[in-house]
């Protein structure tokens, strides 16, 4: 009898081992999810830049995202957020956009997206192809190639867009930078979107975000595309 209860018990700690064993390796064999990743901290933000917050929720999750947003002259968007410590990332987008609700967010390949729940036009654009051999210390020169191809600077034409003055510039950030030697990456896309594209760029890096801003003001319509990391 002994013997069968000692048995039993070997039976039951192996399942536990096995299936936590089965867990870690699922989440470090397949890509991080908003089901599957959790937030570290609290999160009680009133009267903040959207894109902020988007960012503190993102911050040490591992998780690449995207952010649009439309302003006006000088106003950026504005929102509210309170979080509790461990909830998930797909708990917390889900609050935020019930927080704010002209924002809506979906998965797209691993990358988290926010956005106006009314769109964003340009990054619809269809682009057929797509070259070119870069670090990934050099996502802005991708991105400033990417926003100069043929189909976006006609669809930008077309929706009475300017490219904002300074795009193009430096568009990596790291609060903490750590040299490394940069990874390469090689682009050879076809007949993809805009929004696609920036997704691509973004999963090259860690922890990268790409965020797109569109100007109205007085009639002026301009618009920026940035590459931020370490957020």
């Amino acid at each position: 009898m002994k013997g069968l209860i000692g048995f039993s018990v070997l039976i039951m700690v192996l399942t536990v081992k096995l299936t936590a064993v089965c867990q870690v390796a699922a989440t470090a064999a397949g890509e991080l999810q908003p089901d599957n990743v959790r937030i570290d901290h609290r999160v009680l933000m009133g009267n903040q830049p959207v894109l902020q917050i988007f960012l503190d929720v993102l911050r040490g999750t591992g998780l690449n995202g995207g952010f649009a947003e439309i302003a006006a002259c000088s106003d950026l968007p504005q929102g509210n957020l309170k979080l509790t410590q461990g909830i998930t990332i797909r708990e917390a987008m889900n609050a935020l956009v019930s927080a704010n609700p002209s924002y809506k967010w979906e998965l797209q390949n691993g990358v988290v997206i926010l956005m106006p729940r009314t769109g964003v036009p340009l990054l619809d654009t269809k682009i057929g192809k797509f070259q070119m051999d870069a670090s990934e210390r050099e996502t802005s020169a991708v991105v400033q190639k990417m926003l100069g191809a043929p189909e976006v600077r006609l669809h930008a034409a077309q929706l009475d867009l300017k490219l904002g003055l300074g795009q193009g510039g430096p568009g990596i950030y790291e609060e903490h930078p750590v040299p490394k030697a940069p990874a390469r990456f090689q682009s050879d896309w076809d007949n993809f979107s805009l929004l696609d594209g920036l997704n691509r760029i973004v999963r090259t890096s860690p922890k990268a975000v790409w965020i797109y801003r569109e100007t109205d003001c007085r009639n002026d319509k301009t618009y920026r595309v940035e590459v931020a990391s370490d957020y």
